[in-house]
């Protein structure tokens, strides 16, 4: 089944004209299966009951609109504003909500078993009480040879999620910042702008939950926050700190060596490199529990 051209030609036309006829029409279904619908403004839209299966998402803001019961499966979410949207009892299975905007979005007894949420961005006020999953994927990667996006990073690895396990498993994650680094990290430049954010932020304390290190010398540090603690906030002054650190201490070091070596930055790249390395992270989160305890 694909979508109904009058539908598609009535969604263009704007929010009034669209609940205009949802509310002439209570038991008219719209059909916007595979639907083209991408940098549209669905903002406050009834898709009550919708058929969206495969429709392209793109970038579509679809604050406050209302999403309850839709047929959302297969459905291109990526980047798109779904803010306080209401998504009861929808189906998401295997829609790809790929940093995708959905601070105090509804998820209640929706299903999203298969659903791709790689850097979807949630908080505590986005409910997921309820919601159906027995697994998801936290990746996706173009192939150009099957000329379609392949799921990676399956959440559980092996078979299925217990009930109620997914909500869970999202609730801990809102109390915590990740943390990227994806050239390698300067451990020294890491701790200085660790303790910078600790000190910008009083008598709120920080701790490091996981290291993770990923392929191409990614690394993500997995910090415990607040609940309440504005995330991009505290991700960007880190990084911020951490751009200012690092520059200090290569200065530093070419001040202390001008001069005195020969292939100045041959040396500089092996101190980073250096830096980069198992001891050092050791050394550092040995640092952490010391003051912890």
């Amino acid at each position: 089944m694909v979508y109904s051209e009058p539908h598609s030609y009535l969604v263009k036309l704007g929010l009034f004209h669209w609940n205009s006829w949802r509310a002439k029409n209570p038991n008219v279904t719209p059909m916007l299966e595979g639907a083209n619908l991408n940098l549209l403004d669905l903002s406050g839209f009834n898709l009550r009951g919708a058929k969206v299966k495969g429709a392209n998402l793109f970038g579509t803001d679809l604050i406050d609109a209302d999403l309850t019961g839709a047929d959302l499966s297969k459905a291109d979410f990526t980047g798109a504003d779904l803010k306080k949207a209401n998504f009861t009892g929808a189906d998401l299975s295997e829609a790809r909500l790929i940093r995708t905007q959905a601070l105090g979005s509804n998820f209640e007894r929706a299903i999203f078993t298969g659903t791709c949420l790689e850097d979807w961005n949630i908080d505590s006020s986005t409910n997921l009480e309820g919601a159906i999953c027995d697994y998801i994927y936290l990746k996706s990667k173009y192939s150009p040879e099957e000329k379609r996006y392949l799921l990676q990073e399956r959440r559980p690895y092996s078979g299925n999620f217990e009930p109620g396990e997914f909500t869970r498993l999202f609730q801990k994650t809102l109390a915590t910042v990740d943390l990227i680094f994806r050239k390698g990290i300067d451990w020294q430049a890491f701790v200085v702008a660790f303790q910078q954010l600790e000190a910008e932020r009083g008598n709120s304390e920080l701790s490091i939950q996981a290291i993770e290190t990923k392929k191409e010398g990614t690394c993500v540090i997995r910090v415990i926050v607040a609940p309440d603690d504005d995330k991009v906030q505290i991700e960007q002054y880190f990084k911020r700190q951490y751009r200012l650190a690092l520059q200090a201490i290569e200065e530093s070091y070419r001040e202390e060596l001008e001069g005195q070596v020969e292939n100045l930055d041959e040396l500089i790249g092996n101190y980073r490199q250096q830096s980069a390395d198992l001891k050092e992270m050791i050394k550092v989160m040995a640092q952490f529990q010391n003051k912890s305890v």
